[in-house]
């Protein structure tokens, strides 16, 4: 895969531009037009973090490699990071870079729930068997804490 369909890919075929160009305005919203260049920064970083995770598993074709993003364990881990790094850092681009990887996760996490049930059970708690109320619960906490994640960019 090239790096020009790459990006073709990125801006047409996925939800996430929408949802980066949301937050952003958000962004500006909320913190006012003076903070244009902040908003710009929460943009990029946004974009570089799912750019960068992405074209990371796609050239990385190493199973075992690829699988450590995937565990549920190393997902709540980054997060925890995400939420450190947001609090204590005032860096518009490292908060996108981190919201950015995080609705990744969240981007092949509902694609895997929708397609791949029994492939994301397996891999997400590394062979544990678990019922799909779990698998669902554990989406939902997820989902809801990026939320969170993202609003605390946002302001």
């Amino acid at each position: 895969m090239t790096f020009i369909f790459k990006i073709r890919r990125l801006l047409t075929d996925s939800p996430y531009l929408p949802v980066a160009i949301l937050i952003s305005a958000v962004f500006l919203v909320v913190n006012g037009l003076s903070s244009w260049l902040a908003g710009i920064y929460l943009f990029a970083g946004l974009v570089l973090g799912w750019f960068l995770i992405s074209v990371y598993l796609d050239l990385v074709k190493s199973p075992r490699l690829a699988i450590i993003f995937h565990l549920a364990m190393f997902q709540i881990s980054f997060l925890l990071f995400s939420f450190w790094l947001v609090i204590s850092n005032e860096s518009s681009l490292a908060a996108g870079i981190v919201v950015g990887v995080n609705l990744f996760f969240i981007k092949e996490f509902l694609f895997d729930y929708r397609k791949r049930r029994p492939v994301l059970k397996k891999r997400l708690f590394n062979n544990i068997s678990i019922s799909d109320h779990l698998v669902l619960a554990y989406l939902v906490g997820f989902v809801f804490l990026v939320a969170l994640l993202a609003v605390l960019v946002i302001l």
